[in-house]
């Protein structure tokens, strides 16, 4: 029995490659809905009962949408690498 050793590589490249992209995507679309309101109070001001209100600014709508693309597409990777896995699906 022989390893063949490129193909070895080939794969262990293309998972790490692949894991990491999906870990970059997730956390980006985070981050997207991480963005502050435009016109919220700064971090660690001071807050009164009137500054609670629910009817407050919200995140820019580019940001929630990018978030979601972000997520579909990480999704997306992940459910190509679970297809490539089951040989089932190959036929």
């Amino acid at each position: 029995m022989t390893i063949d050793w490129l193909s070895f590589v080939t794969v262990f490249f293309a998972s790490i490659v692949s894991a990491c992209l999906v870990v970059a995507l997730f956390a980006t679309g985070i981050r997207l809905l991480a963005t502050p309101p435009r016109g919220a109070a700064a971090a660690g001001a001071a807050r009164d009962e009137e500054m609670d209100d629910v009817e407050g600014p919200q995140r820019p709508r580019a940001a929630t949408v990018g978030a979601v693309v972000l997520f579909v597409l990480a999704a997306a990777v992940a459910l190509y690498g679970i297809y490539l896995i089951i040989p089932a699906l190959h036929q």
